[in-house]
């Protein structure tokens, strides 16, 4: 296993010209939780340290936007294996960097490449500054005797604009990490992209989970865990890849932390508001947050979430180990597995392209109901405090709505924007050339309502209504016309294809607007596509 290195100082001469003002981000430390000092006794610093711009001596507040890309440009100009790409900027004009580490910054296809992305919330910033621990770390011996092995992408700043302001949510009051399907923040469609180039086999995402508010208000205690784990958890997900996200990976990851004196568990959170509701949930199913579309695009994926939000800088330093000894154990792991990883997830898309015309596919699925012992601290002692709550688990998945898979879906030449969506997700959609009669099948709309997308949480930040819709099937026929689009679901992606266009779950492009189905704009297609209809 590789350690966090005690790290060199980076002279970076360009952060010392920064002023002060520029540095300084819109956190605000008088709002911080302050813990009472048997709790805080309970979670000493580790035994290493780091370079990033987080720990400058003397620092008081988080590294601003400037600082990251100073960081960054400094780290390519001194390590042949790193290149840093600007793919794209935030909606308030911030560039969003893409660090890519390779051997002599050349990424080799025949290896596995792993993802992590960092920040997609602004107000958790330990997953960001652990991204450019892991970045320096691997951009010098003995990190980078990996790179022969394996590659390297790495997302410092999901959401550049919170984490400038210091808030969770985009600029627009868009929660990214709820929109990699629709991908209506160009930070989504930033990560889409990165994603679609270099197709990574393993994805992970990080985040800090809250540690007083509303666990004090329900339980009179803080969370006790320093880590977090929770793999993939959505419908239609590969069994084989659900199976290895938590054998090869997360089992290392939880033994890992138990070695560092760590505390590790399954993901967990509650709503905010009434304290009299103490349901606890695993992470989401729903096919919308990166740990879950990640998986639909057959990749392994995990959300690792540390004990961090409301602290402000206390822990700092044990908040970004945690996450980078997890993601060093998914990169060493990646690397390990070598060819059986890449043959793991190029069956899995082929498994997934075989099922089209055939089987069943869940259109919806929540979580099950159980209950769980969970393990905190009495808020004012310290001291642990089991308590056991009713449970929403995420494994298994409470399927609530299925049908047959058809052999793909038909779309009016009118519904560009959800055509462009699926393609920024590398889906592949063909343009009809020629009228022809198809076998379909329509969705006749039972009833139609508003409502909001939900998470774990509660409702989701999301700006908008949904429409909410009961549907059923009728089969018929159609004419075809030419300039429609047919989107098939013999292809890697077809998980994703389904989880957008089957119009009633929550995440379909028809619930968020983006897709109308009346007047046979959306058609499900049964059988086989009529021969010489395109080219």
């Amino acid at each position: 296993m590789l350690r966090a290195p005690f790290l060199r100082f980076l002279c970076v001469s360009g952060l010392a010209l920064l002023s002060s003002a520029s540095a300084l981000a819109q956190f605000e430390p008088a709002k911080v939780w302050v813990e009472p000092p048997a709790v805080a006794a309970r979670f000493p610093d580790p035994p290493v340290s780091y370079a990033t711009p987080g720990f400058r001596p003397g620092r008081t507040d988080f590294p601003s936007h400037a600082e990251m890309l100073a960081f960054l440009d400094e780290l390519a100009r001194q390590s042949s294996s790193v290149r840093i790409e600007r793919i794209g900027t935030s909606q308030q004009g911030r560039e969003m960097p893409l660090v890519v580490l390779a051997e002599q910054g050349r990424v080799d296809p025949t290896r596995p490449t792993v993802m992590v992305i960092g920040q997609q919330h602004g107000n958790e910033p330990a997953g960001g500054e652990a991204v450019l621990a892991l970045a320096q770390q691997f951009a010098a011996e003995p990190g980078s005797a990996l790179l022969k092995k394996v590659n390297l992408v790495l997302v410092p700043r999901g959401n550049p604009d919170g984490a400038e302001r210091f808030t969770r949510v985009t600029a627009n009051g868009i929660d990214v990490n709820r929109d990699h399907l629709l991908l209506r923040t160009p930070e989504a469609r930033v990560i889409a992209a990165a994603t679609l180039r270099y197709a990574p086999q393993v994805v992970l995402d990080l985040h800090e989970f809250t540690v007083g508010g509303r666990w004090i208000d329900k339980f009179g205690a803080v969370m006790k865990y320093d880590g977090l784990l929770q793999p993939a958890t959505v419908g239609n997900l590969d069994a084989a890849i659900a199976a290895s996200a938590q054998r090869d990976y997360v089992d290392a990851i939880q033994a890992a932390f138990a070695r560092a004196g760590l505390q590790g568990f399954k993901y967990h959170t509650t709503s905010g508001g009434k304290s009299d509701d103490r349901t606890v949930s695993m992470g989401g199913v729903q096919p919308d947050t990166g740990r879950n579309v990640s998986a639909l695009h057959q990749a392994v994926s995990l959300l690792l979430e540390v004990r961090g939000v409301g602290l402000g800088r206390a822990h700092f330093a044990r908040r970004v180990h945690t996450q980078v000894l997890a993601a060093t154990t998914v990169i060493e792991t990646a690397a390990k597995q070598g060819p059986a990883l890449m043959q793991l997830t190029a069956q899995a898309g082929q498994r997934a392209k075989a099922d089209a015309c055939r089987g069943d596919l869940v259109v919806e699925a929540w979580q099950t109901p159980t209950k769980q012992r969970l393990e905190f601290l009495d808020a004012k002692t310290g001291e642990d405090k089991a308590v056991d709550v009713e449970w929403r688990a995420a494994e298994p998945l409470k399927i609530v709505n299925a049908r047959p898979r058809p052999c793909g879906y038909l779309l009016a030449s009118s519904e560009t924007v959800a055509v462009q969506r699926l393609q920024m997700l590398g889906v592949r959609v063909e343009r009809i050339d020629s009228a022809a009669p198809w076998s379909v099948e329509r969705y006749e709309i039972l009833s139609q309502a508003d409502g909001q997308r939900q998470d774990a949480r509660g409702a989701i930040e999301d700006g908008e209504a949904i429409r909410s819709f009961r549907v059923r099937l009728r089969h018929g026929r159609a004419v075809v016309q030419p300039g429609s689009f047919y989107v098939s679901l013999a292809q890697p992606l077809s998980p994703l294809v389904s989880a957008a266009l089957e119009p009633d779950s929550q995440n379909s492009y028809a619930a968020n607007r983006l897709l109308e189905i009346g007047d046979d704009r959306l058609l499900r297609v049964p059988g086989p596509a009529p021969a010489g209809v395109w080219h």
